[in-house]
């Protein structure tokens, strides 16, 4: 499984966990509820930055006190598309 490191909103720190270019799971130190948007930045530290337009679908609460969340790409060009495609697809 890919771990990607996300910033989320502009002001938490979370990893990527799975993308299919339509749905992204992350883990984050707090909830979104369904239907919040949600501003992602994959790669922050990267000489090539993603950013991404989500709204989220639901958040589930695991053993390590962080939340895994589902959210569905928003607004998502193809060069964005085939990157996720190309960092989350088959290895």
């Amino acid at each position: 499984m890919a771990q990607e490191p996300l910033q989320i909103d502009n002001q938490h720190e979370g990893v990527a966990i799975s993308c299919d270019a339509t749905i992204i799971v992350f883990h984050a130190p707090k909830a979104f509820p369904p239907g919040q948007p949600v501003s992602l930045t994959l790669w922050p530290a990267s000489d090539r930055p993603l950013a991404l337009s989500a709204r989220s679908i639901g958040s589930k609460l695991l053993q390590e006190q962080r939340f895994e969340v589902r959210a569905r790409l928003v607004n998502l060009s193809r060069p964005a598309r085939e990157h996720l495609v190309a960092a989350f697809g088959p290895r």
